[in-house]
């Protein structure tokens, strides 16, 4: 399979790289769009109850529904906090085909954070191509969410 493009993305927000970094992390299940963007949603109809970011190396992402049972979404690979952030993106399938998240938090003055966001490795998965299509509008709604939830901290 040819090397398929990653996805970029870049937003600025409101926030210093430390608090846009820490929105970010410590707080995915209150901005992140669940009703939209989760296994739950998608699979069970209904969103989840918590979703969690471990914060270091090898910490899951994942999502905890009301009866009590996970779905992963990625590990972390990369966790340089206030500056970089790397994880695995599987979102419920097997960590041969995981794709991989990159996020940077640069300052840009006036406590203001640049966000760039590199969504990448498509073709560990065989309808890389395909999800890449859907991932390529599917991150604005999810970035928007973040960028509204950093404001309103």
């Amino acid at each position: 399979m040819a090397d398929i493009t990653p996805i970029e993305k870049t937003i600025e927000v409101g926030a210093s790289p430390q608090h846009a970094f820490e929105f970010f992390t410590a707080h995915l299940g209150d901005w992140w769009p669940v009703h939209s963007h989760s296994i739950g949603a998608s699979v069970h109809d209904t969103p989840p109850d918590h979703v969690i970011m471990e914060p270091q190396v090898g910490g899951r992402i994942y999502e905890v529904m009301a009866d009590g049972t996970e779905h992963d979404w990625g590990k972390i690979r990369v966790w340089a906090p206030h500056s970089r952030l790397v994880f695995s993106w599987q979102f419920h399938k097997p960590d041969s085909q995981a794709t991989e998240v990159e996020v940077h938090f640069a300052p840009i003055g006036h406590g203001r954070t640049r966000v760039d966001l590199t969504h990448r490795h498509w073709d560990n998965d065989p309808n890389g191509k395909e999800l890449r299509e859907g991932y390529q509008s599917g991150w604005d709604p999810v970035l928007a969410s973040y960028k509204s939830g950093v404001a309103a901290d």
